[in-house]
């Protein structure tokens, strides 16, 4: 799952057991723990602690079954990160103390993982987890097929060739390894078993194909920027979303995307890049600070809006592991919201705007019903659309927004195999 390079094997177990340390401690939270490490590969390490947290109850018992810290001097940290690569990884990938000190307990440390299977009856290490945590890992893997660098039938051609039987659209959940399918809503997404790994793939290297939940991919499907228009995407990192969107526009007109951080924008400047996207301008600013005068803005046609959340219907980020306390807070979320409402507002007031999507991968009413609701009464010169008629997982009533809320779409893992998600679309009235 990881690629560990040579020389850094032996950092990246150590950075991640402090990582794992301070999260206990509650110095902070798993991202920002992660970028504070100031680790090269930060997608390695993020990926290592979350899988290292996923596991850590079944790890734990494992380690005290075998005694894996007496007589070593290890941490109970470097013990979990070292005993996940072991058990549920590629293995330890480094040399010296850490290998001798895993493999001399190797028999042990895989007899206890057996045991444990045997004795709560059941055949997969998934099996080991609680329901929330094998969510997360049994969510289709979706690909989303990037339409500037390939075709949609150059693409299933290629993934036949390489072994994989393209078959009718059916639930997700009854694909086969060596299956694949078109997704029912999103014509040139792919749909593949959760456990397929294509990180390697010459595609995905390439840029061609992209790694894009199907809930990530709705916003800018909804949306559906006309060719030659004027787009902003409001806080746009990592830039899943401004590629999808470029995609649509065929690279032609302009995309405008704002982010606040320097390192997420840098970050996405390098997938633009490789996605083949030609039409978008990048730029260090609050959203909220970009004027509706300004000549380069004034002419947006149409704004995806997708602000910062709570995050909590993302179940393969593993939330109810990686957040602190006060990550659903009633004061945090309200705060929430209230960026949320601000930057709702502040998009409705482009003078030329059209059509405005609000999406967030929040549970949570009040960052979804709530914030809506809100802008219509300010704004009555937009009206919802009734977005995908077929979708039959649709927003929440609330009080005075009963009707309304049912034009909106929600999406979660168990009706939708998807993160969980939010989606509403504004349209100028005619």
């Amino acid at each position: 799952m990881y690629l560990h390079k040579s020389g850094l094997e032996m950092a990246l177990y150590k950075t991640a057991s402090g990582v794992l340390k301070s999260i206990e401690e509650k110095q902070g939270s798993v991202k920002s723990l992660v970028i504070a490490s100031k680790y090269k590969n930060v997608k390695q390490l993020y990926a290592l602690v979350v899988e290292t947290l996923k596991y850590k109850d079944v790890l734990m018992e494992i380690i005290n079954k075998t005694k894996l810290m007496q007589g070593t001097h290890i941490s109970k940290y470097e013990a979990l990160v070292l005993s996940h690569d072991f058990l549920f990884g590629r293995g330890v990938q480094c040399g010296g103390r850490y290998k001798k000190i895993i493999h001399s307990r190797k028999s042990q440390l895989n007899s206890a993982l057996t045991m444990m299977k045997v004795k709560r009856k059941v055949k997969s290490n998934e099996d080991l987890l609680q329901k929330d945590l094998k969510d997360a890992i049994n969510l289709p893997k979706y690909l989303r097929i990037n339409t500037l660098l390939t075709s949609k039938d150059d693409a299933v051609e290629y993934f036949k060739k390489i072994g994989y039987t393209l078959v009718a659209s059916r639930s997700p959940h009854q694909l086969q390894k060596n299956e694949f399918m078109i997704d029912s809503v999103i014509p040139y997404l792919l749909v593949f078993h959760p456990r397929t790994d294509l990180h390697n793939d010459r595609l995905y290297k390439g840029g061609e194909i992209i790694f894009q939940d199907k809930a990530s991919c709705l916003p800018a499907y909804i949306l559906s920027p006309t060719n030659g228009s004027v787009v902003i995407d409001a806080c746009a990192a990592p830039g899943n979303k401004t590629s999808h969107m470029a995609a649509i526009m065929s690279n032609r007109g302009k995309i405008f995307a704002f982010d606040l951080s320097p390192q997420r924008l840098s970050t996405m400047d390098s997938m633009l890049l490789k996605a083949g996207v030609l039409c978008c301008q990048t730029k260090v600013q609050d959203f909220l600070k970009v004027k509706h005068d300004d000549p380069q803005y004034c002419k947006a046609t149409e704004i995806l809006l997708d602000p910062s959340c709570s995050g909590s219907g993302i179940v393969n980020r593993l939330n109810s592991l990686t957040n602190d306390d006060k990550s659903s807070s009633e004061s945090r979320l309200q705060s929430l919201a209230n960026f949320q409402s601000q930057a709702l507002d502040h998009a409705l007031l482009f003078p030329k705007v059209n059509k405005v999507v609000y999406s967030t991968c929040s549970i949570h009413t009040i960052e979804n019903e709530n914030v809506v609701m809100k802008a219509l009464e300010k704004h009555p010169h937009f009206e919802l659309v009734h977005i995908l008629p077929e979708w039959q997982n649709r927003g929440l009533p609330i009080d005075g927004f009963e009707v309304e809320a049912k034009k909106c779409i929600r999406c979660t893992p168990e009706h939708d195999q998807t993160n969980g998600f939010f989606v509403a679309l504004f349209q100028r009235k005619s």
